[in-house]
């Protein structure tokens, strides 16, 4: 009965600390992040909206987080009371206008992100993913944790569950980095020759990754686990 207690705690804390995290989350990023992103795509819906009516239709779209290794001046001089500072671009966010004669609004809204409607569904799938994640991670500790206070066997579905978080996680790291190298080469294109030297090589964060594969290396063991426990009862 002490172990099922001490086991209790120790889901609950994680389950708290899980929450707060994520509310943390919530508040000092995705929440700023969301309005700055929502104010802007106001502004660009309104740009779009205003060219359209007035008979000449034009794309509007953003690129953002665009890789620079070379620029026109190699530095921009900052001259401040005290010091001299000279500051390096190596990121840009590219606010791109090119007239699109014969387009809808809703294709023009459509191509607000990468110029391109699967780029831009390919960007809301992101978050999408990322709150599957989540809402698998609630699952698992309330089955855990319920399965603890009523003295049964663990879900097998947990195992499924680990796994899906698993893929999803790898999933959402190869789906930025794809978008990533997608935007700077498009950003590469429309840069050309204007000394703004852009790299396209596909970045691979690999922090996600090695986070996905123990994640199904977890899964596995808990498979394993459940099987022994399985074999061990019916040989009794």
């Amino acid at each position: 009965m002490q172990n099922k207690k001490s086991l209790l705690k120790r889901l609950l804390a994680i389950y708290v600390t899980f929450f707060i995290v994520l509310v943390a989350s919530f508040a000092h990023g995705i929440i700023p992040s969301f309005t700055r992103g929502a104010a802007e795509g106001v502004e660009m819906g309104n740009d779009i909206a205003e060219k359209w009516n007035s008979g000449v239709p034009h794309m509007i779209y953003l690129l953002n987080d665009i890789r620079i290794v070379a620029q026109p001046d190699g530095s921009l001089p900052i001259e401040t009371p005290t010091a001299s500072i000279k500051a390096r671009v190596r990121n840009l966010e590219l606010l791109v206008e090119e007239e699109a004669p014969g387009r809808s609004p809703l294709a023009l809204a459509l191509r607000s992100i990468g110029g391109s409607v699967w780029i831009y569904l390919l960007v809301m799938l992101t978050p999408l993913l990322m709150l599957a994640i989540i809402v698998l991670m609630f699952v698992i500790i309330h089955s855990l944790r319920r399965s603890i206070r009523e003295e049964r066997p663990l879900d097998r579905r947990n195992v499924r569950y680990l796994r899906m978080i698993g893929f999803l996680t790898i999933a959402t790291e190869l789906l930025e980095d794809l978008l990533g190298w997608i935007m700077n080469t498009r950003a590469a294109e429309l840069l050309a020759g204007t000394g703004y030297s852009v790299d396209t090589s596909f970045h691979v964060s690999y922090t996600l990754i090695i986070m996905g594969i123990l994640i199904l290396f977890a899964a596995e063991v808990f498979a394993v686990g459940q099987n022994l426990s399985e074999e061990q009862k019916l040989t009794i």
